[in-house]
C-alpha cells in the first residue's frame, strides 16, 4: 500500500497530469460544441451580461453533450453495479486530507444539497424576494414570501 495516497488531482505540472485535465477539457469542448454546431473554445459567448458575444462566431450558441451507454455491452449489469458499490464504498472511505471531513464521490454534493433543500426550502436573497414581490404586486398576485 502506498503511503500519502496514489492519486492526485489534476492540474498543476505536467510531472502531475496537467496534460490530463487539458485532454478532459478538449473533449469536453468537441463533445459539446464542436460535435453540436455549437460555439468553442473562445468563442463561446460569455456568461455575464456586460460583455458582448464575438461578432464571428464560428458556431450557434451554447452545446451540450448527453452520452449513454449499454453497460451490459460491456459486462453483466449486475456485476457492473456490485463494482460499483464497492468503488463506492471504498473511496468514500478513503483516508482524507488534513482539514477535510470525507472524500465525496462525484454528486454526492448535489444530493446532500437536494435533500437539505427539500427539507428546508431553497434560500432566497432580499433583493431577490423584493423583486418577486414587486412582480407580483404589478400582476396582481401576492406572494407567500
Amino acid at each position: 500500500m502506498k503511503k500519502g495516497g496514489a492519486l492526485l488531482p489534476l492540474g498543476g505540472d505536467r510531472e502531475h497530469g496537467s496534460h490530463k485535465g487539458y485532454a478532459l477539457g478538449a473533449i469536453v469542448d468537441i463533445f459539446s460544441a464542436v460535435l453540436s454546431g455549437a460555439n468553442y473554445g473562445p468563442w463561446v459567448p460569455p456568461f455575464v451580461a456586460f460583455l458582448e458575444p464575438d461578432p464571428n462566431p464560428v458556431g450557434e450558441g451554447l452545446g451540450h453533450f448527453f452520452g449513454a451507454m449499454r453497460v451490459d455491452a460491456f459486462r453483466p449489469a449486475e456485476t457492473f453495479k456490485q463494482h460499483m458499490d464497492q468503488w463506492i464504498r471504498r473511496f468514500s472511505s478513503a483516508q482524507t486530507v488534513e482539514g477535510a471531513e470525507r472524500v465525496l464521490i462525484p454528486g454526492e454534493p448535489e444530493r446532500l444539497l437536494e435533500a437539505e433543500r427539500t427539507r428546508q426550502g431553497i434560500p432566497l436573497l432580499d433583493p431577490v424576494i423584493s423583486d418577486l414581490q414587486a412582480l407580483g404586486k404589478s400582476m396582481g398576485v401576492a406572494l407567500p414570501l
